[in-house]
C-alpha cells in the first residue's frame, strides 16, 4: 500500500469513527439490493484493511461487515466520506 493510500484508509477510518458519512441515492438503493444496514457499511469503512485509489477522484475502501462478510465501498474523501456504491 502506498504512502497516499495508507493516508486515504486513516481518513476513512477517521471519519467512519466520527460518523462523518453520507450516502449517494445510489448506495442507499445498492445497500437496499444487498441487505446492507448504514451499520454495516459503518464498520467496514471503520475496520477496512485496504483502500485503492480509483477513477475520478474515488477510493475502494475493502473491509468486512458485522456479520465478517466482504463488502467493498467505493467512496470519495470530501470534508468526510461520501459513501458512492457498494458491493
Amino acid at each position: 500500500m502506498s504512502h497516499t493510500e495508507a493516508q486515504a484508509l486513516a481518513n476513512v477510518r477517521g471519519y467512519a469513527s466520527a460518523g462523518r458519512v453520507r450516502f449517494s441515492k445510489h448506495a442507499w438503493l445498492r445497500m437496499y439490493e444487498r441487505n446492507a444496514t448504514e451499520m454495516d457499511v459503518l464498520h467496514a469503512l471503520g475496520t477496512a484493511q485496504s483502500c485503492r485509489a480509483a477513477p475520478e477522484e474515488r477510493w475502494r475502501v475493502e473491509g468486512k461487515d458485522r456479520d465478517g462478510d466482504d463488502l467493498t465501498v467505493v467512496v470519495v474523501l470530501e470534508n468526510g466520506v461520501l459513501v458512492v456504491t457498494l458491493f
